[in-house]
């Protein structure tokens, strides 16, 4: 399907106006609401989406428990299907048609598609023929062969219906719907046979009918595309062979129904129970069907399958800095370009977020999946240009190939999810192979990630505080809250070991909030007023409530701001720049003092000292161990001490290890020194309090 007609197929059913089609979550509830159920039932989609579907019902029928047998009877047989009165906004009644289907996905019930048509005309038209054929009846025993009659057209109104004499194929009678459909009046018809009244295709599809029909000695269904007076129309076509006492009275009668509307609406309750709202791919469902039969269909013919699991880098800062409207736009665009890359045979799909998913079937082996990758890569790469605003994104690619019949589309697709986070650790912007031992550091990470949710809840968790010192070396005027785990098992584990995992599944918030408490309270049991130091994650600035756990920290603790000091790393301010300066000014008026820390290991060091009025720079641990060798690294620590005396902002030389690196780091003008030299970190009751005099 092309991306135009796709975006007209998404539209269709919001344009249908003759059936109210919507559709209802596992339980019930209206979740979406198109102009044929606004215009049956006078609500708003904004008054009614989140409602019960119950609302629709009368009193009585509630208290019978219709609606909730409607939905139990499409959660076990699939579909239901009845006749009854509801109730529209004003509180007036109308005779609805309803049609219930259940919505599955891997044999579990995602929702139902709820489709229900006014037939109150229809209902009033059934009720005067059946007075007529009661009067019929009562007046004359000749006219019992005319209620026969009428008793199968009352049961198929408003459908078209055509009645001819079998033998000559006069049309005998036209009901008003035929009219419409064929576009010709019933004096035109009537005492005539089809080919005499109309054109070669509408006769060709009557007496196609009647001569089946006949043939059949009894009834003969059809369902065909008819072009008719009103455009193409899909007609569903019931013939019966009705008998009277001799071939004179016998007849056809054609039973039309125009399902070209009903038919479009489940088509498109199928289309949104398998594809993405926003960018009409194909979601997490059509994409397993995809995939597994790309897999059967390979294990034939001896190729090979390849999913691809794909991630918009820098996605994130662009809807959170344009809104999320901007964010829909680029997603639109940018999925046109990948489905504009890949094969015609290829199934790209959205599976949630800025993340996509692509089947690539008939493959002779992984080296074209890499070609494609590379391209879907470079296809991404030119900006786009939304509201006057030229955004850039990059590409992640996971790539698992399927090498076996065994494979399935779920472990294919973590396959693919795995290789995908590798690209992203190893810098974005490229692709990955799945490899087995990516499967064990997974399923490691999970491990250490379910331990590290008892350690929280089960106070596994420690700080042990390194002193700080001047130049004077005579006094701890600081300390650095280091976090410590102490698993019941594994013993000691290093941060280097858990934060990592801490920050991609998000608990890092909570290990955050621990560290800032924890400290602010065991500094106040201190006897001096030396400063705490604790560390924030880039991370937690993705939490809008960072300043308020600061904040609340300090007041349960009743710590003075001044001796609470964040560090945080300069990727803080590559990521969402503006926002998260915004942070750091919030967390200053506290009065809380902010260290800019690993200085000089990034590529714009610099330009962050004009940016914010940090407090205190760390000169990076790797120029004071490289400093004795390197003239280079040197050069760099004394431009720092230099730039930070002119700035007035304290320098802490982190790192230190022997006596010569102190010597040296005083004379290049450090202010404040941390490392082994001085003290290792510990507990609070066993932390170094001072220093024996040199």
């Amino acid at each position: 399907m092309s991306e135009d007609s796709d975006v007209l197929y998404r539209l269709l059913v919001q344009r249908v106006e003759d059936y109210a089609i919507y559709m209802l979550t596992p339980d019930g509830t209206i979740a979406n609401w198109n102009a044929g159920a606004q215009r049956a039932k006078g609500y708003t989609p904004e008054e009614v989406v989140g409602k019960h579907f119950s609302c629709f019902y009368t009193e009585e029928d509630k208290k019978s428990g219709w609606p909730q047998h409607g939905l139990e009877t499409a959660r076990s047989t699939g579909r239901y299907e009845s006749e009854g009165w509801r109730q529209r906004k004003d509180g007036s009644l109308f005779w609805a048609h309803i049609i219930i289907e259940a919505l599955r996905e891997a044999g579990e019930i995602i929702g139902f598609a709820k489709i229900t048509r006014d037939v109150t005309q229809r209902r009033e038209t059934e009720k005067e023929l059946l007075k007529a054929k009661e009067l019929a009846e009562s007046n004359s025993e000749q006219l019992s062969s005319l209620s026969q009659f009428l008793n199968t057209v009352i049961a198929n109104i408003p459908s078209s219906v055509i009645v001819e004499n079998a033998v000559s194929r006069e049309i005998l009678l036209v009901n008003r719907q035929a009219e419409r459909l064929l576009g010709i009046s019933r004096e035109k018809m009537l005492g005539k046979r089809p080919q005499d009244c109309m054109g070669f295709g509408l006769s060709n599809f009557i007496n196609k009918q009647s001569d089946e029909c006949l043939r059949a000695e009894g009834v003969h269904k059809s369902e065909q595309q008819l072009l008719t007076a009103i455009g193409d129309r899909t007609l569903q076509t019931t013939s019966s062979v009705i008998r009277g006492h001799d071939p004179q009275t016998s007849y056809v009668m054609m039973i039309a129904d125009d399902v070209t509307d009903q038919q479009a609406a489940h088509a498109r309750i199928h289309h949104m129970a398998h594809h993405d709202n926003l960018t009409s791919l194909p979601n997490r469902i059509l994409f397993s069907q995809r995939l597994n039969e790309a897999l059967q269909r390979d294990s034939y013919t001896h190729s090979h399958t390849a999913t691809l699991c794909l991630d918009l880098d820098n996605f994130k800062n662009v809807n959170d800095a344009l809104g999320h409207q901007v964010g829909d736009e680029l997603l639109r665009a940018i999925s046109k370009r990948l489905r504009m890359t890949l094969r015609d045979d290829d199934t790209l799909a959205r599976i949630g977020g800025d993340e996509f998913a692509v089947v690539l079937p008939g493959l002779k082996d992984i080296s074209a999946a890499h070609q494609i990758s590379k391209r879907l890569i470079e296809s991404v790469r030119p900006p786009v240009i939304i509201d006057g605003h030229s955004l850039s994104v990059g590409l992640s690619i996971g790539i698992a190939l399927a090498d076996s019949t065994e494979n399935t589309p779920d472990q294919l697709l973590r396959c693919a999810d795995m290789a995908l986070y590798e690209a992203k650790r190893n810098g974005r912007n490229r692709y990955e192979d799945f490899r087995i031992e990516m499967d064990a550091a997974a399923r490691k990470r999970r491990v250490v990630e379910m331990d590290l949710r008892d350690a929280i809840t089960c106070n596994q968790l420690r700080l042990y505080y390194q002193p700080i010192t001047d130049a004077k070396h005579d006094a701890v005027i600081g300390y650095e809250a280091l976090m410590r785990w102490h698993h019941p098992q594994n013993g000691l584990i290093m941060p280097v070991d858990f934060i990592p995992i801490a920050e991609e599944t998000g608990l890092i918030h909570s290990l955050g909030s621990f560290a800032l408490h924890e400290a602010c309270r065991e500094a106040t049991t201190w006897t001096g007023s030396q400063t705490v130091a604790v560390n924030l994650s880039p991370i937690q600035f993705k939490n809008s409530g960072l300043v308020s756990v600061v904040e609340s920290a300090l007041e349960a603790s009743g710590l003075d701001p001044s001796r609470l000091e964040v560090e945080i790393t300069e990727s803080v301010l590559l990521d969402n720049t503006l926002g998260n300066i915004d942070t750091l000014r919030k967390l200053k008026a506290l009065g809380v003092r902010i260290a800019l820390d690993d200085f000089g290991t990034g590529y714009s060091s610099l330009s962050y000292l004009r940016s914010f009025p940090f407090d205190k720079i760390k000169i990076d641990r790797s120029f004071i161990n490289d400093m004795q060798d390197s003239r280079e690294a040197l050069a760099i620590i004394r431009a720092i001490t230099g730039m930070s005396r002119s700035l007035d902002i304290q320098t802490t030389a982190e790192g230190v290890e022997t006596p010569e690196q102190f010597r040296r780091l005083k004379e290049e003008g450090c202010s404040l020194f941390q490392g082994y030299y001085f003290g290792r970190p510990q507990p609070s009751e066993s932390r170094l309090t001072g220093f024996t005099p040199l």
